[in-house]
């Protein structure tokens, strides 16, 4: 069973709400290529019986939206919004209401292709932490080279079943409760790239009709077209695979032109670099085949400069940006939507391209790896000397210009890493279980323990973005949950008020965490706040009406700087999925809630504007052990209690 929120926390709303698209000719540019997304959903495997993604009722969103930007608003703000919030209601809200609903009527989703188009291919900073999220699986421990490329071979083999159980409609369908959920992110994964383009990129898709049958394996900066399947459609075995693999090594001694590290470019520069580099046949076959690839395998060398805390933290670097230029960061083509990270000190990964799936499906991959992994048969693994296509590399002419353009990139790149604090870490005093017991949801209460963390390091409170999914409907990904509460702020004033009693702090906590459970219910079902206002503003730009001036109040451009993004992603085991801030003055929490323990993702920028990473992980720790304590007034659950 899904939890209702499930998603990855990565959402770049804000810059369409508020930001980058305030203008009619970026978002008329925007609205343009919006046509890509349903030529993509013909492509897919059908789906039936789910309800089409609701249109909620203008009043009740507005309503809702009052009440949640009133923690970040002066009273003589809030009285402004207020006026705004009507005027908008009676005058053009009205109107949008109406085309918007009229959409809704005529397509399959009234949303998705301009979410798509909205939330990630207009984005124009690098997707390197500004987009990417990084999934980081259990370290491992090889002993020798050979370790190293037969536990790369199996994880491949490991994941190109997993892709056979997606097309043969062989796993199971995700449901939230009882209810089903749309499984059209799964069909998406695979052979999936972002390609860049002016203003805003496009989507490859793999066409059903011809299957794909190679991935590409990265290796020291060099690229190997690898075909993975034999002549009658099968997997090739695990052996095989190995043998590839040791192929791609020896031929990869020599380091090649960081190509790769292009895609870490901002957009537009990566857009104009990219089609000069395609004008030449040799260089556009290659980036075809890394293009079109089911995905990449990259496996890495050895690090001699990357700084972390600890170990888990410097595998999460290595999978969110490879390093810098002269570590790994040239080893990946971040564009892919699939890139699973092998490094020869243990590090296993996946860095994902976010664009055309949330982070359920990568989790679920992860998953099914592991297990995969674990039951493999030891017959798998045999001697297997049948002949088969060897990797081959792929070939480029780098000209001055893109030479240029590759040591700008390794500038810029390393300006990124070094501007990006990460730290993954675990709290070890309790986890999910201990939070059940105290018969509040775990996710509601760890959200609470971030609002805590916030309001205690900086005396103030964020806003604060939680992804909700929404596959309950058709083509359906995700809602904000708004964790930023009256009652939020509440809870935190009278934990950290040292004049009040235990009881009041636990009656202020459990009223919070029902106030962001309700509201995270709300967003599962197509009922929050965001989304609709989002698409109030892509209708008028649409219809080539004026933008109401709500849109520039301080309401919305303060309650969509989230200075805190989150999300829940369980995993197997002791994993973590780890991505970067979305505003220079936020930070990151992505957690894998455990038995017993809750392990966490955290970043923030070396911004100058007040974030610290590791302040804000004691603040977390701390108040974790302070939320425990007023939870357990009369509820005698451990020993030590």
């Amino acid at each position: 069973m899904l939890r209702v929120v499930n998603a990855a926390g990565q959402s770049m709303f804000r810059h369409v709400l508020s930001g980058l698209v305030n203008n009619q000719k970026n978002g008329a540019s925007l609205l343009r290529v919006s046509a890509c997304y349903p030529q993509m959903q013909r492509h897919m495997s059908a789906q039936h019986n789910f309800p089409r993604h609701p249109v909620p009722p203008l009043t009740q969103t507005l309503a809702k939206f009052v009440r949640s930007v009133q923690p970040l608003l002066s009273p003589s703000e809030l009285s402004t919004t207020k006026s705004l919030v009507k005027d908008f209601e009676e005058g053009d809200g009205q109107k949008l209401q109406q085309i918007l609903e009229n959409r809704a009527r005529n397509m399959e989703s009234w949303l998705a292709d301009w979410w798509l188009n909205a939330a990630y291919l207009a984005y124009r900073l690098p997707v390197v932490v500004h987009s990417n999220p990084a999934l980081v699986f259990p370290r491992r421990h090889f002993q020798t080279e050979e370790e190293f490329l037969k536990y790369a071979a199996d994880l491949t083999y490991a994941a190109l079943n997993y892709k056979s159980d997606i097309d043969n409609d062989k796993i199971p369908i995700d449901k939230m409760g009882k209810q089903p959920l749309d499984m059209t992110q799964y069909k998406r994964i695979y052979g999936t790239c972002r390609i860049p383009a002016p203003e805003c990129d496009k989507m490859h898709f793999t066409d059903p009709s011809r299957p794909v049958h190679h991935i590409v394996v990265a290796r020291n900066n060099n690229f190997f077209k690898f075909c993975v399947y034999d002549s009658n459609g099968e997997i090739i075995s695990p052996a095989k695979l190995l043998v590839g693999l040791k192929t791609v090594l020896n031929a990869s001694e020599k380091p090649g032109e960081a190509v790769g590290i292009l895609t870490s470019e901002h957009r537009d520069t990566w857009a104009r670099v990219h089609s000069d580099l395609v004008k030449d046949a040799r260089n556009r076959r290659s980036v075809e085949a890394i293009q079109t690839s089911l995905f990449l395998l990259c496996l890495d060398g050895p690090t001699s400069n990357i700084r972390a805390p600890n170990i888990a933290t410097m595998d999460a670097l290595k999978m969110i940006h490879g390093g810098g230029s002269k570590e790994n960061s040239g080893n990946r083509w971040f564009d892919k939507t699939i890139e699973i990270v092998v490094g020869e000190e243990g590090e296993v990964g996946i860095t994902v391209e976010h664009s055309p799936a949330e982070a359920v499906p990568i989790a679920m991959l992860m998953n099914y790896c592991l297990d995969f992994l674990e039951k493999m048969p030891k017959s798998k693994r045999g001697e297997d000397t049948a002949a088969f296509p060897k990797p081959e590399k792929l070939q480029f002419n780098i000209s001055s210009d893109i030479k240029n353009a590759i040591e700008v990139a390794q500038q810029n790149l390393d300006k990124l890493v070094e501007y990006t604090d990460f730290l993954c870490c675990t709290y070890s005093g309790y986890g999910k279980n201990l939070i059940k017991e105290f018969k509040v949801s775990p996710d509601s209460y760890i959200q609470m323990a971030l609002q805590l963390a916030y309001y205690r390091l900086h005396n103030e409170p964020a806003a604060h973005y939680e992804s909700a999914g929404t596959r309950l409907f058709h083509l359906g990904r995700t809602e904000a949950i708004r964790s930023c509460s009256v009652e939020s702020v509440h809870f935190a004033k009278t934990m950290l008020d040292s004049k009040s009693s235990n009881e009041d702090k636990k009656q202020a906590l459990v009223a919070a965490v029902k106030s962001h459970k309700d509201y995270a219910t709300q967003a599962a079902l197509g009922q929050g706040v965001d989304r609709h206002l989002l698409g109030l503003k892509l209708a008028a730009i649409e219809n080539g009406m004026q933008l109401h001036p709500l849109y520039r109040d301080p309401s919305i451009v303060r309650s969509t700087h989230f200075k805190i993004t989150s999300s829940q992603v369980a995993g197997k085991g002791n994993s973590v999925m780890c991505y970067g801030p979305v505003v220079p003055d936020g930070y990151a929490a992505c957690y894998n809630p455990l038995p017993n323990t809750l392990n966490f993702g955290l970043a923030a920028f070396k911004s100058g504007r007040g974030t610290d990473v590791k302040a804000f992980h004691d603040a977390l720790m701390a108040s974790f052990d302070d939320m425990e304590k007023v939870m357990a007034i009369g509820h005698q659950t451990r020993a030590k209690l």
